[in-house]
């Protein structure tokens, strides 16, 4: 699992990026490899609007739209589960067994 930063260290990062210090000073001062340096400072241009490209909260509203249809098509599931027992249906064996269940 890779190692995850602190947005307020990402943040101070960038802003020092920015402003013109050299990734290679900021890796050696916070032992933080250059090329995550290099993707950080990537995504800082694109959030400035200085460079072209996906802005990183738009993709954390969609990672957070992906989330609620995945919670949702799992809720439908369960109710169409429920219909089913409801209604008398034969519910099939999550095991996919080949006995059947009334013999």
């Amino acid at each position: 699992m890779p190692y995850r930063y602190s947005t307020e260290l990402r943040v101070r990062i960038c802003q020092r990026m920015l402003a013109g210090e050299k990734v290679a000073d900021l890796a050696s001062e916070f032992h933080i490899s250059p090329g995550t340096l290099h993707r950080w400072k990537k995504q800082a241009l694109i959030d400035n609007d200085l460079l072209s490209g996906v802005k990183s909260f738009d993709s954390d509203e969609l990672a957070k739209a992906r989330r609620t249809i995945k919670v949702l098509e799992d809720e439908l599931e369960l109710v169409k589960a429920a219909a089913a027992l409801f209604y008398g249906e034969v519910p099939i064996s999550p095991k996919g067994g080949s006995r059947l269940l009334n013999p």
